[in-house]
Order: structure tokens, then sequence, then C-alpha cells
């Protein structure tokens, strides 16, 4: 189903969602869900005021804030993709075995769309035509897909359909209101329907809270990640500017799709499971989102704390990485603005990491502790007089160079 047309305003609201509508067989087994963007969580509609923005949230939604094991299990995920989309390179790296792609109706077939569609099509994605009505332009985009979709509230070419049956195509049938509709489209060789006849779409909740660090640190981000000598550690330390960032990472990484068997509490390690590519298509998405900056003053106290901790961390002999996250995740909650139990639903970090937030066990448990009494100006001994300030002077300079 596509999306209103598209215009240049951008909607900086961040209490968008998202809805899924189940897509059946021919024997009512549900099999995968089309991704809808709605505007907040009372709509019933999309209110598009930019298509590649909807569907950016619509996938920042779905991949990092929910996870797509938790929203559509194993099945497949029908994602709309304007011709603004298709052709950014940094946007197809989604999961392609679960990911099909939608290809709207008012998408024009420019040798540039065709290239992309051929370049999606060699990364392993299915494409779905969407609203399919035959004519001279659409035709290029056959070629190509594996679905194409019937609005059957329109009049149903019955002899297209036979023609694309004969072709291999599989059907899709939308916008089936009754059993008899069904029926009918069943018996002219559809094998996949959607429609309130079997369900509404079904309003998705996501408790993230959408506060990103600035465009700044983005596009830094989004330079390193394509320069010619890409360090991971530089990688890294942009991203831990950048709450709902980490986050996604975080979640991204530790998603059963990626298959590891015990939880990844590293930075470092998250950024080699995701990769390059789809590190560059996360920051692209999370970027055209447009999500609200996050309030300096508790991103600069969660840096403050987590370089406290990281050269804590050096001066024991710990893992100076997990000396960070222990020290940044500690005051997540207040980053992100959301309560603690969501962020520990949310992101597994491994057991040492949590009981040392939590239950501030361990030699990290213990680290943390220190830290907070040298933030109240009761320093251990091995810790520095100066560590607080020096940590909150490097924290302030990031934080007032690289957010606006």
């Amino acid at each position: 189903m596509s999306s209103n047309n598209h215009c240049s305003q951008v909607d900086t609201n961040t209490s968008y969602t998202i809805a899924i509508q189940p897509i059946v067989d021919a024997q009512l087994c549900h099999v995968a869900d089309e991704l809808l963007y709605r505007a907040n969580q009372s709509t019933h509609v999309a209110n598009v005021v930019d298509d590649v923005q909807a569907t950016a949230r619509a996938c920042a939604v779905a991949v990092y804030e929910i996870g797509l094991e938790k929203l559509c299990g194993s099945r497949q995920l029908f994602i709309n993709a304007s011709e603004a989309w298709l052709t950014n390179p940094d946007l197809t790296n989604l999961p392609s075995k679960q990911v099909v792609i939608e290809i709207l109706e008012n998408t024009p077939p420019t040798d540039d769309v065709l290239k992309a569609l051929q370049a999606i099509k060699n990364l392993g994605y299915k494409l779905a035509l969407d609203d399919f009505v035959l004519n001279s332009e659409n035709q290029a985009f056959l070629p190509f897909c594996d679905i194409v979709k019937f609005d059957i509230s329109l009049q149903v070419p019955e002899e297209l359909i036979k023609t694309l049956l004969n072709d291999g195509f599989i059907l899709l049938a939308e916008r089936v209101e009754t059993q008899d509709e069904f029926e009918y489209c069943k018996a002219l060789g559809f094998t996949l329907f959607q429609g309130y006849f079997y369900e509404r779409p079904q309003p998705q909740t996501s408790h993230s809270a959408r506060r990103s660090a600035s465009r700044a640190n983005q596009m830094q981000l989004l330079s390193t990640l394509y320069s010619d000598n890409v360090k991971l550690a530089d990688i890294g330390s942009l991203v831990a500017r950048d709450p709902y960032l980490l986050h996604a990472i975080f979640k991204r990484a530790n998603s059963a799709e990626k298959g590891s068997r015990h939880p990844i509490s590293k930075l470092i390690d998250c950024l080699q499971i995701l990769g390059l590519r789809e590190l560059r298509t996360l920051v692209a998405i999370v970027m055209l989102a447009g999500n609200s900056p996050v309030s300096k003053l508790n991103l600069t106290k969660g840096l403050t704390r987590a370089f406290a901790c990281e050269a804590v961390a050096k001066l024991r002999q710990l893992d100076e990485q997990e000396g960070f996250i222990v020290g940044l995740f500690s005051l997540m909650p207040a980053i992100l603005g959301v309560s603690e139990e969501l962020v520990a639903d949310e992101i597994e970090l491994g057991q040492p990491i949590e009981a040392a937030i939590k239950q501030r066990s361990g030699s990290l448990g213990q680290l943390l502790n220190d830290v907070e009494s040298a933030e109240a100006q009761f320093s251990p001994q091995d810790i520095p007089a100066d560590l607080i300030l020096h940590s909150a002077a490097k924290a302030r300079s990031l934080v007032d160079n690289h957010l606006s």
C-alpha cells in the first residue's frame, strides 16, 4: 500500500510508531507482514509528510528499536520504498533474507532506478511491485520482481493475472475485505492475501526515546565510515556520543539474526558483527528519521562518568571498553529519559556488566562505586584527584564540538 505523495516539508514529531498488517497464504497461514508508518499511536493512517523519512522511521522502529525477531519472528516483512530510497545505496543493507522491498506504484522506471533494482536483486532481496496496473512504463519493472500486488478494490484484470501466473510471478491480493473476495482471488490463482477479511493493521509500541546526537556528529560518523582507512576505534568514539545509535547498535548486534550465543557487551565487537555496510545503513536511517537532539547536560554527565570509568579500568588493568560501557549505561536511563527497567529489557549487556550496574558486584561494580565516590569528591587512593575534572573536560569538548 503506498503512502501519500512526497512533499518537501519534514515532520519533526518523534512520537511516530508503526503498524503491521498480516499477509496470509491460501491456507490462511500468516506468512508475512507489511510494515506501515504511523505518525503517532492514535492514528490509523500514515499521514506521511516525506516518503523517505516515513520509511526510515518505520525501518528504525522495526529493525533497531523493536527488533525483527520480536516484531515478526521469521516471517518476511514488506517495506515500501520510494524512488529516492531505492537509489540510495546506503539504505539497502537491511536483512535481505527477511525484508521484501515494495516498489511504489508512482516510481518512474528511470535508468537509475532500474540499475538500482538490479543491484538490490544482486544483494539477495525479493522485490514486490505495489498496486500493479500494467502500462508501458511499469512493465519495465517486471523482470526484477518476484511478487506482484493487485488492489482488488479496483477492477481485477483477469487476463493479465493469467499471463503473470504463466510467467511465474507470485501474486498478492490486497484490500481483500470479505471471505467471498478471498475465495474469488484464490480461484484466480493468487497465493498471498492481505486485507481486513483477515486482520486490520496492528499498531506496535516502541518505548525507545528518540533523542539522537546532532547531525554534525552523524555526518562525521558517516564520513568516517566511508574513509579510506576506516578504524573501528574512531567509529566507536563517534557512536559513543549518540545514545540512540549506541542503543540501536547493541540491540542489532545482539539480535537473534546475528546468531551470538552470548550477549555482546563490547562496542568494538558490536561494530565488527554489524560490519561497515550495515553500519552505514543504520546511520543513514537514523539520520533520515530526523530525531530530536539529546540533552547536552545529561549526555555530558554520562560521557564524564564513562571516560572516568574507562581511565580507572586502565589503571586497574581491567577492560577499558567494558569500563566505558558500564559508566555510560549506568546513566543511560537519564540520557534517554526512560526507566532503568526499560533499558534493561531492551539491551542485554552480559551478566558482568549488568551485575556491575544493578548490584555493583564484581570488579566492574567496585569500579563504578569508586567513580561515583570520586564524583562526590571522595576519591579512593588509586584514583587521581583530578580524574573527574579531566573526564568532564573531555566530555564537554566532545559535546560542545559535535552537538549543535
